[in-house]
């Protein structure tokens, strides 16, 4: 059956599980948000083949990957599956401790995951148990319930206008909003018809289990011919053009590669301690340096979303694995101690595990790439946890790595462009990351007194500006939309920033409604009536693990989003 066959036969089945009135208010929005919602991608074109030439002296055919941990496997794997000519050794500290908490993901985790490794979805949902994220709730802002920032923000299924202008916030914005606000997914039991899935409908991100996740890619590595090597470094030793030579360890062996992936953490060894790239902090935007982390038992409610809940000197993530519900205070160590971030989060939570303290720094180094070097991960970058973007930025940096990385130290390389373009987005986040704090009145503690007060938000000023006269940013005229994407360090698009600024409420001009609000009403109660018919995600995830034709419409439908946006699309 072709893809729009078998779209048309899953929205037909939905329709027909209602009756009468309620079947028209639901074709009437099906029809309304299927317009603009699904746009096929063009042709796919993956990077040149790199094979370097066997005569070549200074070809690139070994590389070390330095460190291990979502930044070190997840390269590693990479490396194989698109330079499998490439001999690849992980090098690997037995003293470095994996930090067991939940990863809070992007969409393109779930695309980078299946499509460009080529990792089996039943296989990991068996071995490593992800959830379904659709967005994040904000317990943030002036009012009480907070707001949501769904993934498909940008497609305004409902209608962000008529969300302002009906019950005073952002929450009616979209459908996946509304799943949201509801504890619903997008997968409907629908009988003897069978169960229906528009999963691939809305984009979603994985939420994991950090020691898990990492424990499978170990072993993927393993199968896949990524060599591995316990061993703690000694010294760094750099030729005479500041490039690395060759890695002392403690046991006194020498490793030398033509290529080094820095995913060594905070520490990094190779690119920050060795080389001296200059590290440009960001706390003068993002104050936090520390988290203290625990587990809670859910009850089996799993949420369809990570929570970030405002706390006396930061914020709290809420991450639903299978099992329990991951947690997190993120606080500055300035306006509170160890003890007393563990205090509030323990009484925040009752029943919470032992407390982990962890501590980070934020900011960038000068360059992710530095002669035969390039840093992935914290060993480059790093800002807290507020959007997920931790390994997102991850992806990226591999992407950047695979698709830039030349067959020979003699042929052009795109270090330098790689170099802005990665120090460019991180500083993107940084300034989006600021508004978050800057704007969120929900508490007067000194910490969120002197962060509305004294955080950095330069880099969004100018585009402020254009918010106060007019929002939101998406509804503006061509000539504006243009200029603020170009120019403006939005990260997230005009949307993100829409919805970050209108959640909690700073203060606007709104834009008129585009159309009678009649006809947003009518919308919402189509809308209504598809999230009260969806499934809770416990259940939905039982679906797909008894349904794997689920999982294959999902990424291989040329109608679906995780097909649209593989990341060999990008490239």
């Amino acid at each position: 059956m072709s893809d729009d066959g078998r779209r048309s036969r899953d929205l037909n089945a939905l329709i027909a599980a209602y009756d009468g009135l309620e079947a028209k208010v639901l074709q009437t929005w099906l029809a309304a948000e299927d317009g603009s919602a699904h746009i096929r991608g063009g042709e796919r074109v993956g990077p040149p083949e790199m094979v370097p030439r066997n005569d070549d002296p200074h070809a690139i055919r070994t590389v070390g990957v330095i460190g291990g941990g979502t930044a070190g496997y997840l390269t590693a794997l990479a490396l194989k599956a698109k330079r499998p000519w490439l001999d690849v050794t992980l090098v690997e500290s037995p003293t470095v401790p994996i930090i067991g908490v939940g990863e809070s993901t992007t969409p393109m985790m779930v695309t980078f995951l299946h499509h460009y490794l080529g990792i089996d979805p039943q296989e990991l949902y068996q071995r490593v148990l992800p959830t379904w994220k659709l967005g994040i709730k904000f317990v943030w802002g002036p009012d009480p319930q907070g707001f949501v920032a769904p993934f498909d923000w940008d497609t305004n299924t409902i209608g962000i206008r008529g969300s302002l202008e009906t019950q005073g916030d952002i929450n009616a914005a979209t459908i996946q909003a509304l799943m949201m606000t509801s504890d619903r997914t997008p997968v409907f039991d629908l009988g003897e018809r069978g169960v229906v899935s528009l999963m691939k409908e809305l984009p979603f991100a994985y939420h994991l289990d950090n020691a898990r996740f990492v424990g499978y890619l170990a072993e993927l590595a393993q199968k896949r011919g990524v060599h591995h090597r316990d061993g703690q470094i000694a010294d760094v030793v750099l030729d005479g053009r500041g490039w690395v030579d060759y890695l002392r360890l403690t046991d006194g062996e020498n490793l030398r590669f033509d290529m080094y992936v820095d995913c060594t953490g905070f520490r990094s060894v190779l690119l920050g301690q060795a080389m001296g790239s200059p590290f440009h902090s960001y706390a003068s935007s993002l104050f936090t340096d520390s988290a203290v982390t625990g587990n809670v038992e859910h009850g089996g409610h799993l949420k369809p979303y990570t929570t970030a809940t405002t706390m006396n000197a930061g914020w709290r993530w809420t991450i639903p694995t299978r099992e329990s519900d991951h947690l997190g205070y993120v606080y500055a160590s300035s306006y509170l101690s160890d003890d007393a971030a563990a205090e509030e989060l323990a009484a925040s939570c009752p029943g919470i595990t032992e407390p982990k303290i962890v501590r980070f720094r934020v900011g960038r180094h000068d360059e992710i790439w530095r002669g035969n070097v390039m840093a992935i991960g914290n060993s480059y970058a790093f800002v807290e946890p507020l959007e997920s973007s931790g390994l997102l930025m991850i992806t990226l940096g591999i992407l950047s790595l695979v698709n830039s990385l030349p067959a020979s130290w003699d042929g052009p390389c795109g270090r330098d462009f790689v170099n802005a373009a990665m120090a460019s987005r991180w500083d993107a986040i940084r300034w989006f990351l600021s508004i978050h704090y800057r704007f969120n009145t929900r508490l007067d503690t000194p910490f969120w007194k002197d962060v509305r007060e004294h955080a950095d938000i330069s880099g969004m000023r100018p585009l402020l500006d254009v918010f106060a006269s007019g929002a939101p940013l998406r509804g503006r005229d061509r000539v504006t939309r243009g200029f603020a994407n170009s120019t403006a360090p939005t990260f997230y698009g005009l949307a993100g920033v829409d919805t970050i600024l209108l959640g909690q409420h700073v203060p606007t001009r709104l834009l008129p409604l585009s159309e009678p609000l009649a006809r947003w009403k009518l919308r919402k109660a189509g809308a209504d009536l598809l999230v009260a018919r969806a499934m809770p995600q416990r259940d939905a995830l039982a679906a797909f693990d008894a349904l794997p034709s689920l999982h294959e419409e999902l990424l291989d439908d040329s109608d679906s989003w995780a097909y649209r946006h593989n990341p060999l699309s990008l490239f």
